[in-house]
């Protein structure tokens, strides 16, 4: 592909990196020892992901992936190795998501000319939010909502931002439900966008990818719910547990 990704380095600096040609030695074990990060981790669930029948990324599987010509919704949009994913399959149009603004100054200069992109957070209702950085600059896709903050202490906080959240339903109005594939990766606030969609516009929907953290006690209880809220819509799925299975991917499709 050829193409190169501005990241931000430890430091919060910009820099230009060829995630692909890291990825070529990229292994879950030398993720896990520090010698790759969450950058080179992107890449590989994007490009180089071939488990249980997806075709190279782990948002992609069985009946849930993107056709040419597809309007294409990225909630958590980060540097934009999705979007540029979505490009390269063929969709026609990419709306992004990206809250924070040192990543999104990355986002807006790695989508090619077929992604829009707004620095808005997404939720289950419109207003005003705080999102908290733990850990390193360099994991701004990893900013968390207040339930998790809980969980976390308070800990480690390195940036935080106040971020207008738009409603879940109001971005399926403005695009007059045209979207096609629904990807939602944003730490911790899925389930909030996911208990307050309507049944409506999940759908008007033909695919729908999710990774959760299982972050909230009662997680299993709403995963259990929303997977029979899909079915009854008329939804297949497939659960991917990574590790200890508290990270998740979760796929649907209407066939």
């Amino acid at each position: 592909m050829g193409k190169k990704f501005h990241t931000i380095n430890s430091e919060g600096s910009t820099e230009l990196r060829d995630l692909e040609r890291e990825g070529k030695f990229f292994t879950m074990e030398r993720y896990l020892s520090g010698d790759f990060d969450a950058y080179n981790y992107q890449w590989q669930e994007n490009f180089n992901h071939y488990i249980y029948d997806d075709n190279g990324c782990d948002y992609e599987r069985y009946g849930c992936y993107i056709k040419k010509g597809d309007v294409v919704l990225d909630l958590g949009g980060n540097i934009g190795v999705f979007a540029h994913r979505a490009e390269t399959r063929g969709a026609s149009k990419v709306i992004s998501f990206e809250p924070m603004s040192l990543t999104y100054g990355c986002l807006i200069k790695n989508v090619g000319n077929k992604t829009v992109t707004y620095q808005n957070a997404v939720g289950g209702k419109s207003g005003f939010n705080t999102f908290k950085l733990h850990g390193e600059l360099n994991n701004l896709g990893g900013v968390t909502t207040s339930k998790q903050d809980l969980k976390l202490n308070e800990e480690n906080v390195l940036h935080s931002e106040v971020v207008f959240t738009i409603n879940i339903n109001d971005v399926f109005e403005s695009y007059n439900k045209t979207i096609n594939f629904m990807k939602i990766d944003i730490e911790g606030g899925e389930i909030d966008v996911l208990t307050n969609i309507t049944d409506n516009n999940l759908s008007s929907l033909r695919c729908l990818a999710a990774e959760f953290h299982k972050t909230y006690d009662e997680f299993e209880t709403f995963q259990s719910n929303f997977i029979n809220r899909m079915a009854n819509l008329g939804f297949k799925y497939f659960i991917l547990y990574h590790g200890d299975g508290d990270l998740r991917t979760l796929n649907f499709w209407k066939e």
